[in-house]
């Protein structure tokens, strides 16, 4: 089963995996809310970012086994660029001739 987290998805350590650890380091994670962080969009083994919280230094974990993460919440919504209705784009396409290139002025009016 493959278990994988989207980038900025706020995630922590789950009590299986803090349970094993030294009190030490639990004690250093236990209620901790990180962020991952990746290159790409999903990873197998994501890097998570924990910020300087208090006393606590900031920490970045690199190649953390997903199995030992749960989600707290989703990566923020992102912002969507608009949709184009029919009428403009029958628009824009009609204005482009039988070449079906788009000019300049026709490019610019299109992203307005």
């Amino acid at each position: 089963m493959s278990i994988e987290f989207p980038r900025d998805a706020r995630v922590r350590f789950t009590q299986e995996r803090l349970a094993v650890l030294t009190p030490r380091d639990r004690q250093g994670l236990a209620g901790r809310i990180g962020v991952v962080q990746t290159d790409s969009d999903l990873v197998r083994k994501p890097t998570v970012y924990f910020p300087k919280d208090g006393a606590m230094l900031e920490l970045r974990l690199f190649r953390v086994d997903p199995r030992h993460l749960e989600l707290v919440e989703g990566p923020p919504e992102t912002e969507v660029a608009p949709r184009l209705n029919s009428d403009t784009v029958d628009k824009v396409t009609a204005d482009a001739g039988e070449g079906g290139n788009l000019s300049q002025s026709d490019l610019d009016n299109f992203f307005d």
